[in-house]
């Protein structure tokens, strides 16, 4: 799928779809190796109103995850890079519909679009020794820098017979990647590959190592949601370093099934037949919540490294899972919330007013003035004038998207120490400050904006573009 082996800087459309960094992916509209399904006009329209954005990506980037065309971390934000598409049919740019990041690999779901049909293609970088990146990867990208750009990568659908199937969602653990695969009139499926420490590929015990071999798995959730369901669907699905959640509906109702490490209660309360809390789940486990989620459907998950929170149609939000950093003190309480998203020991949650967090705070995580080692919930520390659109959070950093006296500009905090919130400093960030744009681009930034932020494992991006919509 790759031409020549030169690069060029990424400039993309960026749809308002995607994952908020590490875990989930929202619904989008995919397709697998060369499938093409309509898209309508308007969705063409909407992507089209912009001017190509540039993707740029600070933080780690020891394997390359970053895509910047090296293994050195970025301390300011640097345009990734790409490989050239062997054809090139559509003129306009792809749109950028998910960005995923595990431990040390990323994932990009991009979309060529033209007047009636969108293209899309699974883009990679990073580590790929596990084979979270797909079988050919590793031995095509060692020993040369093609790890450290994006590029296509080439997954074996039709070897398990996947024909005419899209992708809707993905996510990430430390070492793991899935893929939720959609087709008209089947059950929707969960791929997975890669790492599997904690039981994250979530297909069971394995007999032999010989098994984990194999390049793509299917996850099994058939004695969860039952083997006569007429139609299995997958909602969402979050990742945790080594965890992972996903919402299911078969038929009419809702489902909740998680596996990997479960020895705080993340994936709820597992138990040995001794009574001690088991280590992890190495096949999926029904998960229950306190609020009835056939009366009150859960609408998007998000995981941390010990904790998974759960987001209701009411505005309620459901929490499993340690709160030994308080990460989820607070959280039964709250009302009237619109998003959530985790760090790894943290919960944040976006209201009307602003957005609250809660967690660990040793790191300045929280974005308040205070700077005690953990904190109840309470706000993050904005300006008046800075009103939160949207935000993304990684391993123990945070970024969002504010509108701030009558411009988009993107603020961060927290962990920093990989220059992952782009400041040109290692400095960790205790309250929201603006790193997008910088000031010596102040005056480019008046005719540009920017449109989604993702954020993983100590790393960050933005996608920027270079002409504000009307």
């Amino acid at each position: 799928m790759i031409g020549d082996d030169s690069v060029h800087e990424c400039r993309l459309r960026a749809g308002m779809f995607g994952s908020c960094g590490r875990g989930m992916g929202r619904k989008t509209r995919q397709i697998v190796r060369g499938q093409r399904p309509a898209i309508s006009r308007g969705e063409v329209a909407w992507l089209s109103c912009m001017d190509t954005p540039t993707l740029l990506a600070a933080g780690s980037n020891g394997r390359g995850q970053l895509a910047t065309g090296d293994s050195q971390d970025a301390h300011s934000f640097t345009p990734c890079k790409f490989t050239r598409r062997e054809s090139s049919t559509s003129p306009l740019s792809p749109a950028i519909f998910s960005i995923s990041g595990g431990g040390n690999h990323t994932l990009a779901l991009l979309s060529w679009v033209n007047d009636s049909a969108a293209s899309l293609e699974i883009w990679g970088c990073g580590e790929g020794t596990k084979g979270q990146l797909g079988p050919g990867y590793h031995a095509d990208s060692e020993g040369r820098d093609e790890s450290a750009v994006l590029r296509p990568l080439i997954l074996p659908w039709e070897e398990r017979g996947l024909f005419g199937y899209t992708i809707s969602h993905v996510a990430a653990c430390w070492e793991t990647s899935f893929f939720v695969l959609r087709k008209n009139g089947q059950h929707d499926l969960l791929a997975s590959m890669g790492g599997n420490d904690f039981g994250d590929l979530g297909i069971g015990d394995l007999p032999s190592k010989k098994n984990i071999k194999a390049p793509l798995h299917l996850v099994d959730f058939s004695h969860i949601v039952g083997s006569t369901a007429q139609h299995v669907s997958i909602a969402d699905i979050a990742a945790g370093p080594h965890h992972a959640v996903v919402l299911l509906r078969a038929d009419n109702k809702q489902y909740i099934a998680g596996w990997g490490t479960a020895r705080h209660g993340q994936l709820g309360p597992l138990l040995a037949p001794s009574g001690r809390a088991l280590p992890f789940s190495p096949s999926p486990v029904a998960i229950d919540l306190p609020i009835d989620i056939q009366l009150d459907p859960v609408l998007s998950v998000r995981a941390g490294n010990q904790h998974s929170v759960f987001l209701h149609a009411s505005g309620r939000v459901s929490a499993l899972g340690s709160d030994a950093k308080g990460q989820l003190q607070g959280l039964g309480t709250a009302r009237g919330i619109q998003a959530i998203d985790c760090t790894w020991n943290g919960t944040y949650m976006r209201t009307p007013l602003g957005l609250l967090s809660t967690g660990t705070n040793a790191r300045g995580q929280l974005g308040r003035r205070e700077r005690a080692s953990k904190a109840l919930l309470g706000d993050v520390h904005f300006p008046e004038e800075a009103h939160v659109l949207d935000f993304a959070c990684g391993s123990e950093h945070v970024l969002a998207i504010v509108e701030c006296r009558g411009r988009t500009e993107v603020w961060g905090w927290g962990w920093n120490e990989h220059g992952n919130l782009g400041t040109g400093s290692l400095d960790d960030v205790n309250v929201p400050v603006k790193i997008w744009p910088p000031l010596a681009t102040e005056s480019e930034a008046m005719t540009s904006i920017a449109v989604r932020v993702w954020a993983g494992c100590g790393t960050s991006w933005i996608a920027v573009s270079n002409r504000a919509p009307p």
